[in-house]
């Protein structure tokens, strides 16, 4: 907590990022990035290399019944995490997650789950404790949560994902973790055809989400690649016949000719803020006609006061942070320069006096919503932050 006391104080930015092991860009913006870097450090359970927010029950509709249990390591968040945190210099953090997930799933894809207990726990059943009030007398209370139960397809791209930004990083995969990762690109191959509950956790039914198709799309790649630049055994000629059928898929069941976006779910007409991640994988590129569409129609359809929503049918619910930091990082490697800014800045100016954000925010109340401090929000924007720097034109000194 002293550190991130500390940050109010821009004055102390630089002993601040050394103690943090973090060079500070030329933009005094990013003061409040160095505190995002604080809290996600601050949120990893350093015995087990797990990574989890410290809070249950904070509501995501003021006094309502939106309150769940965040004291769990998610994959996907984690995963955004630890990658976050490896772009400015902090690489044991990936190293500790991937040992952790590798112990948690015994080692087999089919034992892995989406989320688990920050000592390794798998039985996280959810329980409504009624006699329990939440903040401001949100009910019901609740412990354990059931999306751990859930099929989510993307934590296969995601694992992979990070195997290979961790290869790129001069760590390859040993033979015991390349047996795991084949494991899970197989998986990939097997189930992409399959719905699940996407990246919103989506309660009911699944459906065929387009960002998880493409993540399943990205597990065949990165194992594709990892196998061809580390000499590692595989099936690659069948896992590239199956990537192009996922891509053949979505480019025709998950875009809208008519639109000439993206869409949310195979077979629907609506957006979802999750396609402005479509690019991080490479499915796509950023300044794709395709994907600039997408981004002004999300924008356009989601905004809230500046900020966005994160999919159809969430007017329950506040803005979703992560969501306005994603849009600014795909506006910056898009090149729309004053455009990202101003969806930055607006995002930004949602934090407490200490540089903390919530997962969601209130526009009409000013209020925050949701888990807090929120990792994910601050990991996105971490990366959004180092989008918009790289985007800025050199400067070049006579």
């Amino acid at each position: 907590m002293p550190l991130l006391i500390r940050l109010a104080d821009a004055s102390d930015v630089e002993s601040m990022a050394g103690a943090l092991g973090r060079m500070i860009p030329r933009d005094r913006g990013t003061i409040v990035q160095v505190g995002s870097a604080a809290v996600v450090k601050g949120l990893v359970y350093a015995p087990t290399g797990g990574i989890a927010a410290p809070t249950t029950s904070l509501p995501e509709r003021p006094g309502g019944d939106l309150n769940w249990d965040y004291r769990y390591s998610w994959i996907r968040d984690s995963f955004f995490s630890v990658r976050s945190l490896a772009e400015i210099g902090f690489t044991s953090e990936a190293e500790d997650f991937r040992r952790f997930v590798q112990r948690t799933a015994a080692g087999a894809a089919d034992g892995l789950q989406i989320m688990y207990g920050v000592g390794g726990e798998r039985r996280l059943t959810e329980e409504a404790l009624y006699h329990l009030e939440g903040y401001r007398g949100a009910r019901p209370v609740r412990a354990g949560n059931a999306a751990s139960d859930q099929l989510q397809l993307d934590v296969y791209g995601e694992l992979l994902e990070l195997s290979w930004s961790w290869h790129r990083h001069d760590n390859s995969p040993d033979e015991d973790y390349w047996e795991f990762l084949v494991d899970l690109v197989e998986t990939a191959a097997s189930r992409w055809t399959e719905p699940d509950h996407g990246t919103w956790e989506v309660r009911g039914d699944g459906e065929h989400f387009v960002r998880s198709k493409v993540m399943c799309w990205g597990a065949l790649d990165r194992g594709i690649r990892l196998s061809e630049e580390c000499q590692c055994p595989a099936p690659v000629e069948e896992w590239r016949k199956v990537r192009e059928e996922i891509r053949a898929a979505v480019e025709s069941d998950g875009y809208d000719e008519e639109l000439g976006t993206f869409v949310r779910a195979f077979g629907s007409k609506g957006l979802d803020a999750a396609l402005l991640l479509l690019p991080k994988v490479g499915f796509i590129a950023y300044d794709d006609g395709r994907m600039i569409r997408t981004a002004d129609a999300i924008r356009q359809q989601f905004d809230d006061d500046g900020l966005l929503k994160r999919y159809p049918r969430s007017d329950e619910e506040g803005a979703f942070l992560a969501c306005s930091f994603w849009l600014a990082e795909c506006l910056a490697h898009q090149g729309r320069t004053g455009d990202d800014r101003t969806v930055f800045d607006r995002a930004v100016s949602t934090g407490n006096d200490l540089g903390l954000f919530s997962e969601e925010y209130h526009t009409q109340t000013a209020e925050m919503l949701g888990n807090f401090p929120q990792g994910l929000t601050h990991v996105s924007h971490i990366s959004a932050a180092i989008a918009m720097e790289e985007s800025l034109p050199s400067v070049t000194e006579e």
